[in-house]
């Protein structure tokens, strides 16, 4: 087992989701696992697969150091929105998103028009893997 991520190294992710009103019910693999519904109440539910890049320690930090921003003062401060745009334009290197049968590219103006639900389960579910929870620490 080597301690070093290649850049072609790619975690896969799937989330569940289904449009309710004007937002969506988004759920990671392994929340949609723990809601224990039946087959019928899965049928609503579509995917969404990802492949996003591993995370390195250098991309970790890069993508901390990206997200400074200056606060009204002039004063350095780590600035969350950045940081999690950065993160989703960054890491996500393939999607199976189409619209009308074509598929839709990865790119900036894409991800900005994705749902804040989606957007924050992607985020979610790539922490799920990415980091040791400590359930996982246990073992």
């Amino acid at each position: 087992m080597s301690i070093f991520v290649k850049d072609t190294d790619l975690v896969e992710i799937t989330i569940y989701y289904k449009k309710h009103g004007r937002r969506f019910n988004a759920y990671t693999e392994k929340e949609f696992k723990a809601l224990d519904l039946k087959e019928d109440e899965k049928k609503p539910y579509e995917t969404l697969s990802l492949k996003m890049k591993e995370l390195t320690w250098g991309l970790y930090n890069q993508l901390q150091e990206d997200a400074m921003a200056e606060d009204g003062s002039g004063n350095p401060q780590f600035n969350v929105k950045i940081y999690k745009e950065n993160r989703l334009q960054k890491l996500i290197k393939e999607w199976d998103v189409k619209e009308n049968e074509k598929p839709i590219p990865i790119t900036p103006s894409s991800i900005s028009h994705l749902s804040p639900d989606i957007a924050e389960i992607i985020l979610k579910a790539y922490d799920e893997i990415s980091f040791v929870d400590s359930e996982t620490e246990g073992n």
